[in-house]
């Protein structure tokens, strides 16, 4: 079996040792497009030539469904944002159409903070070590090594492997994947490389982000009855959200969090603002608007609920007073598409390298990625890669990533592109036949 030698493990090594957390988990941009010189330096001396090295337009910024933290993050300066974040595409192979390409994927970002990456006992630690730069240089190495095998594949298929920007921290791809998608960088087979334990899923789900604010005025702990307790306002919210979600998401196969919610941290003084925010993600869009209108309701109806429960209360009473104007619902992130798709030629492409499709929806493993972008009638979209999210600590301190499982992901993306050169191949030969006689 092949798979990563020394100096790819250096090439993946000095990759993670360049922080390029997403600015919108607090990161600094200085790093990208080291980084990003790095990785098409290292795929260069593997023989993947440089294909692309740029940046959406500012205006990308403005269409509705980007998440008003992305715009927030860009600022004024949009165009400097932007170009600070290239997405870089490597191939190999002269230029073909869309049914003799393969287009393979990862995301250059990471979470934070920044953990410098470390290697011993086989295992590789580190941010972005199994999300998701490891599985970019596995990817790679393994492009290469189908080409080192049989060079004249290079005249039937072309294999490009895309490095972006813009997956984590909720960006969902709209400055990285998608520009490039819509701009062309598309193939037959799109393989996104984030860990799913080499199993091919061809469902991920979208997202979208409400967030219920408090803005109205604190009072010191002698006053307290004169503030707008956004601590209780916010808490009764979160209760009653859960209530009411819970169920709905169960029965419509999706999934809410519940999660942050940011007052202050003072014991001696009322807090008048704050925010409570929700992720919700969802597997078809239908679910999606159910959800979407049951947090409308919710909101829309607290105010009552919230009188029926505390009226008399002292300490509610500038709150109660005021909660139609000082109570708001604002949706971050809504309207973006989840993935499903099937493809039976693509499917048996994908398990004759080791690569099997998973019903992750079935067994609630699908998770969500910027591979929503990605799909058309004449294409087939996957996410798969070596690794698994919760085992190897993805998001978390002890992120890492194991070797052996780089390895075989980069022999069996080896095996892949010798099947879809196969799979064109046949193709061809069946569309035109030799003349007999």
């Amino acid at each position: 079996m092949s798979g990563l030698r020394a100096h790819d493990r250096d090439w993946l090594l000095a990759l993670l040792s360049v922080p390029t957390v997403s600015p919108l988990e607090g990161g600094d941009l200085a790093g990208f497009s080291r980084a990003q010189g790095l990785f098409a330096g290292g795929a260069a001396e593997r023989g993947l030539a440089l294909r692309r090295w740029d940046s959406p337009p500012p205006d990308e910024l403005d269409r509705p469904d980007v998440p008003a933290p992305v715009r927030a993050a860009a600022g004024r300066d949009r165009a400097g944002w932007l170009a600070a974040q290239p997405s870089v595409v490597v191939g190999v192979g002269g230029p073909q159409p869309t049914a003799r390409r393969m287009v393979l994927n990862f995301h250059l970002d990471t979470v934070g903070p920044h953990i410098p990456p470390t290697l011993g006992h086989g295992v590789v630690r580190g941010r972005g070590a199994v999300d998701d730069k490891g599985p970019g240089v596995a990817a790679v190495v393994g492009v290469a090594q189908a080409l080192a095998e049989d060079p004249s594949l290079a005249r039937d298929i072309e294999v490009l492997v895309a490095s972006v920007p813009g997956e984590e921290g909720g960006a969902m791809g709209v400055h990285g994947t998608r520009w490039l998608v819509e701009s062309g960088c598309v193939g037959r087979l799109m393989v996104f490389a984030e860990p799913t334990g080499c199993r091919a899923l061809d469902a991920c789900s979208a997202t979208m982000t409400p967030v219920v604010s408090v803005r109205g005025h604190d009072s010191t702990d002698d006053r307290p009855t004169e503030g707008h307790n956004a601590t209780t306002a916010l808490g009764f919210l979160a209760v009653r959200l859960t209530e009411r979600l819970g169920p709905l998401a169960e029965r419509l196969g999706a999934r809410v969090c519940v999660s942050g919610l940011r007052t202050g941290e003072s014991h001696n003084r009322v807090h008048g603002t704050g925010e409570l925010k929700l992720n919700i993600a969802y597997h078809d869009t239908a679910a999606a608007e159910e959800l979407a209108v049951a947090v409308e309701r919710a909101v829309a109806e607290s105010g009552a609920e919230f009188a029926e429960r505390f009226a008399g209360n002292p300490l509610t009473r500038t709150l109660l007073a005021d909660w139609s104007r000082v109570v708001r619902l604002d949706w971050v992130k809504r309207g973006l598409p989840p993935l499903a798709n099937r493809d039976a030629a693509m499917e048996a492409v994908l398990g004759a390298a080791g690569l099997p499709r998973h019903d992750g929806v079935a067994d609630g493993t699908a998770f969500t990625c910027d591979a929503i972008w990605a799909p058309d009638r004449d294409r087939y979209v996957v996410a798969c890669g070596p690794g698994l999210l919760g085992r190897d600590g993805a998001h978390t301190p002890d992120e890492h990533v194991r070797l052996d499982d780089l390895d075989t992901y980069a022999d069996r993306v080896r095996a892949l592109v010798h099947a879809f050169g196969a799979h064109v191949r046949d193709r061809a030969a069946t569309d035109h036949p030799r003349s007999q006689g």
